[in-house]
């Protein structure tokens, strides 16, 4: 009965208050774009908090770089490139001594797409997020951001192959939490 009023959100006020560093622009734009970004950062992280972490460190590179966007540009793609490098500097402060696994050291592995097929995206989310935070890291910057390993390994300061077998190294993890995932439901609903 007694709702809230809802604000219409116009994109360039909001911005020009954030520009000016009104904490009522910048509630404003954490309000509209937080699951947006929690959406990047639950690829990255490894557990709700630390995607808060990587939401409210990506939100601080927003407002402190906002002069930097471009308005004859997308926000959405802008917001969406400062958050997965928020996310990146998240991992290498956080993730530093995590161990990349190079090319020469990996064997030939298979893949099979169509067990990623029988399951919905928010439970991929949720594997994704089971994987070790180096294979999590290229896993998702190669699938779900579209970088080259050339483009990761330069982010992540490491070299291509070991992009590659780390790639190689998820994507076999991946399979084998999908098939015991899948599995655990065909053994639930048969009880």
């Amino acid at each position: 009965m007694f709702r809230k009023k809802q604000r219409s959100f116009d994109l360039q006020s909001v911005l020009s208050g954030c520009l000016k560093n009104r904490p009522s622009a910048q509630k404003m734009l954490y309000e509209q774009y937080f699951g947006f970004a929690k959406s990047i950062s639950m690829r990255y992280a490894s557990g709700s908090d630390e995607v808060m972490e990587m939401v409210n460190d990506g939100f601080m590179k927003i407002f402190t770089k906002i002069s930097m966007y471009d308005p004859n540009q997308s926000f959405e793609a802008w917001f969406k490139t400062v958050m997965v490098r928020s996310c990146i500097d998240y991992y290498r402060k956080n993730h530093a001594k995590v161990a990349f696994v190079d090319v020469d050291e990996l064997h030939f592995l298979a893949y099979d797409d169509q067990l990623l097929e029988k399951i919905s995206a928010e439970e991929i989310l949720e594997l994704v997020q089971h994987l070790p935070p180096a294979y999590r890291t290229v896993f998702s910057l190669y699938v779900v951001e579209g970088y080259s390993h050339a483009e990761i390994a330069k982010l992540l300061e490491i070299n291509e192959g070991t992009s590659r077998s780390n790639l190689a190294k998820a994507r076999m993890k991946m399979k084998e939490m999908v098939k015991t995932y899948v599995s655990d439901l065909k053994n639930y609903d048969n009880v």
